[in-house]
C-alpha cells in the first residue's frame, strides 16, 4: 500500500509541476483520495 502511495504521490507531484491547471489537477487529487477513504471504510467501490 505505501508503494502506490508513493508512486501516487510522485505522480501528482510531477503533474502539479509541469501542469498549468493545479487547480484541476490538485481537485482530482482530492476526489481520488476522498474515494480511497470511502472504500477503506465503508468497504465495496467508494465514490464513484
Amino acid at each position: 500500500m505505501m508503494r502506490k502511495a508513493r508512486v501516487t504521490t510522485a505522480g501528482l507531484a510531477v503533474l502539479l509541476i509541469l501542469s498549468g491547471c493545479a487547480p484541476l489537477v490538485v481537485g482530482g487529487a482530492v476526489a481520488v483520495v476522498a474515494d480511497e477513504a470511502v472504500e477503506q471504510d465503508q468497504g465495496g467501490d467508494g465514490l464513484f
